[in-house]
């Protein structure tokens, strides 16, 4: 399996933050939703701090990333795109994801240094400086149904 470079990461990235702003949103709406039926009108938006907001994403983007990477080894932007993180260990098809502490190491890394990313153009094997720090990588691995 070859390793994924920047403009397929890119990609699934896009997609991944599509999700995630649609979650942000969802519930943003759901906490105006409690707050209209407990206080009552008028319905709004909550109004929060930057700093509480850029918190409370960035809390919300590490959970997602890792509960991708941790239970099937991919978000769904990399299921998209075709993509998957294993271990360096597991280069081979077939592997297991590469498991909730690494995963969460991976997140934490990609969310406070999201520029690591153009490491995998000078990487020989198109890591990212995520990858390095957690020994993952990522590799091309299509769904089993898109393969066929």
């Amino acid at each position: 399996m070859s390793g994924a470079g920047l403009v397929s990461r890119s990609a699934a990235a896009v997609v991944d933050v599509a999700v995630v702003a649609a979650a942000t949103a969802l519930v943003g709406v759901v906490l105006s939703g409690i707050r209209y039926t407990v206080a009552g009108p008028p319905f709004a938006l909550p109004s929060l701090p930057g700093w509480a907001f850029g918190a409370g994403h960035s809390v919300l983007v590490v959970a997602y990333l890792t509960t991708g990477w941790a239970l099937i080894g991919r978000t769904p932007g990399q299921q998209v795109l075709g993509l998957r993180v294993v271990t360096l260990a597991g280069r081979s098809p077939g592997t297991w994801p590469p498991g909730v502490g690494r995963a969460l190491v991976r997140a934490v890394v990609v969310v406070v240094f999201p520029i690591g990313v153009l490491w995998t153009l000078v990487s020989r094997d198109t890591r990212a400086v995520w990858d390095l720090v957690a020994g993952t990588a990522v590799v091309y691995d299509p769904p089993r149904e898109a393969a066929r």
